[in-house]
Order: structure tokens, then C-alpha cells, then sequence
């Protein structure tokens, strides 16, 4: 629940702090105070649209800061805080906080994080429900709209096992989407085309660089011979061969050692290098002779050393690249052959999921149908409680056909987690209308009274703890107005409720009285609140109740107390035989 709403140059609040408690809070005070100024704070605090128009006249910025006491067992609000990395405190302490600058920039925080306005607007929908004429109502909200019917009707069970039936049933739908239809069929054509390619190819790892020598070879052949054949002659053929030269010197050098021991180790080297020459020229003769002229193993060479490059420009840029990808085409070949018993496996499971979330959502469905007429006629007696007689309520169920749905009332119907029911409250507010969408009908006080009645209605279903209510008093007398003040005192005993009202035969049902009061004597006009109690309330309703002379309206304002007060025992006592029954 909101425990402080602290306000600073909003508009014409320069500052202000309002603590809060369980139970009805009213605000009353003149036309024009600022009571809806309040309302406004609390909306910023909501996510609500910031305009540069509500900062003070000659501030830089307005600032609105809630201070929340949360339920450590809220497990949606305590996990979307975890997600954006703040922690709730020991003792539950939650302070939201809006700035709206200049230019209508605005800063948002929680427990002094800057968030997005977005995070802001999603807490507040948990934390507070403001029913004014302008603002938005959760009421309105299908999803809202939806758990709501669930939580009166104690659905909330079935519901979650059909969200994790639904849930398994998507994931097998998405397996079996990766597993087969068109793409894996073309992957698998592709694939066997790409290894058949290689396979023929027979590749040799290798074989590219020794096929490019053979074609350098083959190419200039001729050329290549008279060469080789001119450093052979060069060598060994005739006497003037280099090994011919080297024999004459050995024998010089075999002269000049019977002078000159010394020249041994020369000669012996000589030797060993004509033995070499000679080898040389040998082998020079053998290859010489292995040259082959042939114009037909050079076009061979060519296509085969063309294929390669194609298989290379495709598949890598190496031989080894071409045969790696063959391997692993092959071991994803073997896994698609594999996947087609997976798919009938998966065909199966997801058939019988299908059947049985389609029980879950035809019991969820009929068991909706049966809570919405329920819910209708307590929503229905509500307003007439309300003065509202000729106010209808119902809710609206529909379905619609889809080949591919769940089956369920002897046919097949699309669906979300939630089953195949769609949900529209509708509303008829005068006579004579017909039933339209909750989110359709006029707005004002009498929306207001609306949404009471359906809060009274869903008051164990609903649960935001904090409910606003700005002037709902709207267009009703003071008869209608005691009933909606009871309507208002009873919810505000399992929440808080706040509620501004011109109307004592509301305001005497407040557990706490706040007097708006706008001060003009200054330069500048300043909003401030006073809290009543004792005589200074009994002055407060006496003003709301109108002209006439001061005592008699005295007396009627104690009157209302009275009454109010006479009332809220009765009603704690019928709750406390109620409960003990």
C-alpha cells in the first residue's frame, strides 16, 4: 500500500506530504484547491504522461515520490525487480519517484535507480488502481479483464496447468518446425548433391600441387629436354666435358704430389666431386629420356587441375578444405536420415498434448462461462446498490474457429495460454442502451461508480492494494452518495482506498479526512492539506452539506458520523459471525 506521497512544485502545490494508512482515506475541500492535483501525483507515479505545463511557476522541475510497503510474496512485482537489478528492502519499503523537467523530460526511479518509464508504469499497475476521468483503468485491460474472472471463479489452478500443457505443445510445434517441412528437404537434396560432387572427384590430398609441376612439364617439354640435354653433354659427353677437365687435373695434381705429399687431401676431394659430376650426368641422361611429349596427357592435366580449382572455389581454399566439408556433409546427412524417426516421435506427443490441453480448455472454458453469470448478477446488484438500477453488467465470452486450434465443444478453436475464451466486460449505464465494451462507456463519476461496483464485486480476486477514486460523487444525490460511501468503506477493509469527494455522506465513512486548501494571500497560490479530526471534521462536513444556519448543519454533520460510525460496527460484526460460521 502507498504509507507517503510527497509533492514539490506541482503546478500549485510548492510542497507537500500526505501519510497515508490502511483503510478509506477521504480528500475534500473547494472547487478549484487542487484536490485533483493529488490525483495527478499519483498518476506520474503510475508511468502517467509527463507534461512541462505541471511544473510550478518558476520552478525548474516538479518532483513526486510514493513510498510503498509491498508484500514480500508478491513473487510477479519481487521477480520484475530482480530483472532490473533492484532489491526490495527488509521491510518492504519500495519508494517510486517521478521528476518532470523542462521540455517535458522526465526521470524515473525506484529505490533511487533510474528506470524506464516503462518499468514504472508496469509497477504501478500492480501497486495502484486510479479511477479518475482522465486516467487509465486496469479494468479495461482483456488481460486484467481475464484474471479477474479467473481469480473470482478460483480458476487460477486449472489455468496454470493449461499454460504449461500450451506451453510443452508450443515447444514440440517448434521442434518439429526445425526438423522438418521444405528447408530440411532442400538442405538434405543440397547436401547429397555436394558429396556426391566430391566423391567423384576422388580427390587425393596433395594431388593439386603435384598436378600443377606435371602441367609446368608437359607445357614446355621440348624446351625442357634441350636443356637438360645441354648440361648433360656439358658434363660427361665429349673430352672437353667438365669430368673430362676434372680427370686431367687428378692426374696433373697425381704428378705434382711426388713433389708435394701435401696435395692429397686436394686430390682425394677432386676425386669425389667427378664421382659426383658423373652421377649427375646420369641422371640428367635418365630424365632426359623419361621427358614425354604428349599433347594428351597435357589436356588430362589441364581438366583435371580445372576440376579441383572448381571444388576449391566452392567448397575452400585447399584440397583439404574440400575434404573436410565432404565429412561434415556427410555427418549432417546422417543426422537429417536420423531426424525422420525424431519427427514421427514428436507428430505424436504433440497429437496427444493437443487433446489433452483441449480437455484442459474446454473444463476452463465452461467453468468461465458458469463464473461470468455468477459474476454478472453480483456486479449487477452492486449497482443497483449503487443507485444504479437501470446499470447492466455482463461479460462476454466468445471463441473463434480455427482448423489448427484445440479442440474442445466438439470443434477446434484458436487459442493463447489462457484457453480459447476471449473476454470483453460489457456495460449498459442508462436505460435503453445496449451492452457495449467496459472501455466504451461514459467516463466521469459515473464510470467511477461503475468501477466500484465492479471492485466491491471482485474485492477477494483483485489484488492491487491501493484504489483511487477521484470524485466519484459525480451526478448523485446525498441518498445514493451513503450507499456509495459504504460501498467504499467495506473495500477499504482488505485495501487501501482513497477517494476524493464533495459529497460528507461519503466523507464521514473515511477512517482518515484530509482538507484540501489553496492559500492565495501570498504572491504566488500554495496548496496545503489539513488533517481533520473531532470538531474541525464536524465543521468540514457541516461546509459540504451546504447553506443554511450553522447549527442545524452541525447537527447533521455529527448525524453522519454517527451514522457511518453506527454502520462500520454492524458491518464488523455481521463479518466477524460470518467468519465464525
Amino acid at each position: 500500500m502507498l504509507v507517503e506521497l510527497h509533492v514539490k512544485n506541482l503546478a500549485v502545490i510548492e510542497e507537500l506530504r500526505l501519510g497515508l494508512r490502511e483503510g478509506l482515506t477521504v480528500l475534500s475541500g473547494d472547487e478549484g484547491a487542487g484536490k485533483s492535483l493529488l490525483v495527478d501525483a499519483l498518476c506520474l507515479l503510475a508511468g502517467g504522461r509527463a507534461c512541462s505545463n505541471l511544473i510550478r511557476s518558476g520552478a525548474s522541475a516538479a518532483l513526486v515520490e510514493g513510498v510503498f510497503c509491498v508484500e514480500p510474496d508478491d513473487g510477479d512485482l519481487v521477480a520484475m525487480l530482480e530483472e532490473a537489478g533492484i532489491e526490495v528492502e527488509p521491510d518492504g519499503t519500495l519508494v517510486l519517484t517521478r521528476e518532470v523537467q523542462e521540455q517535458g523530460k522526465s526521470i524515473a526511479r525506484v529505490n533511487g535507480r533510474a528506470v524506464p518509464v516503462s518499468l514504472l508504469r508496469e509497477m504501478g499497475r500492480r501497486l495502484m488502481d486510479i479511477h479518475s476521468q482522465m486516467e487509465h483503468l486496469s479494468l479495461l485491460s482483456p488481460q486484467h479483464q481475464m484474471d479477474l474472472l479467473d481469480s473470482y471463479g478460483g480458476l487460477l489452478a486449472l489455468r496454470r496447468e493449461l499454460e504449461a500443457k500450451v506451453s510443452r505443445l508450443r515447444e514440440k510445434a517448434r521442434e518439429i518446425s526445425l526438423l522438418a517441412g521444405e528447408k530440411s528437404q532442400r538442405e538434405r537434396e543440397l547436401l547429397e548433391y555436394q558429396v556426391a560432387e566430391i566423391d567423384r572427384a576422388n580427390i587425393q590430398q596433395g594431388e593439386d600441387e603435384a598436378l600443377e609441376q606435371e602441367w609446368q612439364v608437359l607445357q614446355r617439354a621440348q624446351e625442357l629436354k634441350e636443356y637438360c640435354y645441354a648440361a648433360y653433354s656439358m658434363l660427361y659427353a665429349d673430352d672437353r666435358s667438365a669430368t673430362a677437365v676434372a680427370h686431367q687435373a687428378i692426374k696433373a695434381l697425381q704428378r705434382a704430389m711426388s713433389i708435394d705429399s701435401s696435395l692429397q687431401p686436394q686430390v682425394e676431394e677432386l676425386e669425389s666431386a667427378v664421382i659426383q659430376l658423373e652421377e649427375i650426368a646420369r641422371g640428367l641422361s635418365r630424365y632426359t629420356e623419361a621427358i614425354e611429349d604428349s599433347p594428351e596427357r597435357l589436356q588430362q592435366v589441364e581438366e583435371r587441375l580445372e576440376l579441383l580449382r572448381r571444388l576449391k572455389h566452392k567448397y575452400g581454399l585447399t584440397l583439404e578444405n574440400v575434404i573436410r566439408f565432404a565429412n561434415e556433409a556427410r555427418r549432417e546427412l546422417q543426422a537429417l536420415e536420423s531426424q525422420e524417426e525424431r519427427r514421427c516421435q514428436l507428430r505424436a506427443e504433440y497429437r496427444q498434448l493437443k487433446i489433452e490441453a483441449g480437455e484442459l480448455a474446454d473444463r476452463l472454458s465452461r467453468a468461465r462461462q458458469e463464473a461470468a453469470g455468477r459474476l454478472s448478477k453480483l456486479v449487477n446488484s452492486e449497482l443497483a446498490d449503487l443507485g444504479m438500477p437501470w446499470a447492466r453488467f455482463d461479460v462476454d465470452l466468445t471463441r473463434e474457429e480455427c482448423p489448427d486450434g484445440l479442440p474442445a465443444y466438439q470443434g477446434t478453436y484458436s487459442f493463447t495460454q489462457h484457453g480459447i475464451d476471449r473476454i470483453q466486460f460489457l456495460a449498459s449505464t442508462n436505460p435503453g442502451e445496449a451492452l457495449r465494451p467496459l472501455a466504451g462507456i461514459a467516463s466521469g463519476g459515473e464510470t467511477c461508480r461503475f468501477m466500484l461496483a465492479l471492485k466491491s464485486a471482485l474485492r477477494q480476486a483483485d489484488s492491487i492494494p491501493t484504489l483511487v477514486f477521484d470524485e466519484i460523487d459525480a451526478g448523485i444525490g446525498g441518498r445514493n452518495a451513503h450507499v456509495v460511501g459504504k460501498k467504499l468503506a467495506t473495500l477499504a477493509e482488505s485495501r487501501q482506498v482513497i477517494c476524493i469527494t464533495h459529497l460528507p455522506q461519503i466523507a464521514c465513512f473515511g477512517s482518515d479526512h484530509y482538507r484540501v486548501v489553496k492559500d492565495v494571500s501570498g504572491p504566488q497560490a500554495v496548496v496545503r492539506l489539513e488533517h481533520l479530526s473531532g470538531d474541525t471534521r464536524v465543521e468540514e462536513l457541516a461546509a459540504m452539506l451546504g447553506s443554511g444556519s450553522e447549527r442545524p448543519m452541525l447537527e447533521s454533520a455529527q448525524e453522519l458520523l454517527r451514522c457511518a460510525s453506527e454502520t462500520g460496527k454492524a458491518r464488523l460484526i455481521s463479518v466477524s459471525d460470518e467468519r465464525n460460521r
